[in-house]
């Protein structure tokens, strides 16, 4: 492989199925810059889940290596509607999806780094929810149901018997509790991450990268999204009130603060077991994230007291 530095020496220290994975993403991308005169030599991996994005440092580009050709085209469609509606997005640097052994891939200008801006990650969440949930019909399929595939890879992965057992019991909890919320707002595009929205590049011209296509549901999910950590975690102090405060000035809620929100847990609760499962899906990757795992795991089960420490352990 002519992949950079660090990208190499990752494949001679990961596992086997990590190595056969990374390579043939990197395959896929080699046999699609040949069609597009990109430059995949020196490409670093700068991220693996939930999909492969590679920076490719001599175009000035950065390509992802998507799960299937629907996914692709939905992310391009999503940043293509955010741009029509002026909000300041990541666009495509290629407007198609292109294809090489089985593979969608698509282009993206660089994003520049990431920014800790609470206020533009407010108003770049406040604009998705803005747009009429009408202007895009070919959303009304990705209906946001987080436990569709919560549990993928869960039966095989490498944690302990009863660690599996309580994190089906977890789900199968918060499915019944999910049906029986009372949402205050309609439904609408949302963001769906597990996290506030991440806006790279200048401070006085920040953008929203997308890392997966929008979803038709419902704002206090992004909403919590945004607030989760700070509650449970050490290191993530945010700043909830201006997060709070520049979001309300630029839509409108029914509830000024989502933390007020009688179903604030359960939705948090969500988005906590989706955390741990993107963690346990990666955790054969090597003993680091095998421990953290563990340890996300316990944490849930009520072995640590809050504020946890989901850092590098």
């Amino acid at each position: 492989m002519s992949a950079g530095p660090r990208t190499r020496m990752l494949l001679k220290t990961t596992s086997t199925a990590r190595r056969h994975a990374i390579t043939a993403s990197y395959s896929a991308l080699t046999q699609v810059c040949i069609t597009t005169a990109d430059c995949p030599e020196q490409a670093e991996l700068v991220s693996e889940y939930p999909t492969h994005t590679w920076d490719l440092p001599q175009s000035n580009a950065l390509a992802i290596v998507h799960r299937n050709l629907d996914e692709a085209w939905a992310l391009i469609k999503s940043a293509k509607l955010l741009e029509h509606h002026q909000l300041l997005v990541v666009t495509p640097h290629y407007t198609n999806v292109l294809t090489a052994a089985c593979h969608a891939i698509t282009f993206w200008h660089p994003p520049g780094p990431q920014r800790h801006d609470p206020a533009a990650s407010a108003r770049v969440t406040a604009g998705v929810h803005r747009i009429d949930a009408t202007t895009a019909p070919w959303l009304a399929e990705d209906q946001h149901d987080p436990f569709n595939g919560l549990l993928d890879g869960l039966d095989d992965g490498p944690v302990p018997d009863p660690a599996k057992r309580f994190l089906h019991d977890q789900a199968s909890q918060l499915r019944k509790e999910w049906a029986d919320i009372d949402w205050p707002t309609p439904t609408t595009h949302i963001l769906g991450a597990r996290h506030a929205a991440r806006c790279h590049g200048s401070r006085s011209n920040p953008r929203l990268f997308l890392r997966q296509p929008l979803l038709r549901g419902h704002r206090e999910w992004d909403l919590v999204a945004a607030r989760w950590r700070s509650d449970l975690l050490l290191g993530h102090l945010n700043d909830n009130m201006g997060y709070t405060q520049t979001y309300a000035t630029h839509t409108h809620t029914p509830h000024n603060h989502i933390g007020t929100w009688p179903d604030y847990q359960i939705v948090r609760d969500v988005i906590v077991l989706t955390e741990v499962m993107s963690t346990v899906r990666r955790a054969h990757l090597d003993a680091r994230t095998r421990q953290q795992a563990d340890y996300q795991i316990a944490c849930l089960r009520g072995a640590h007291p809050r504020p946890w420490n989901w850092g590098r352990r």
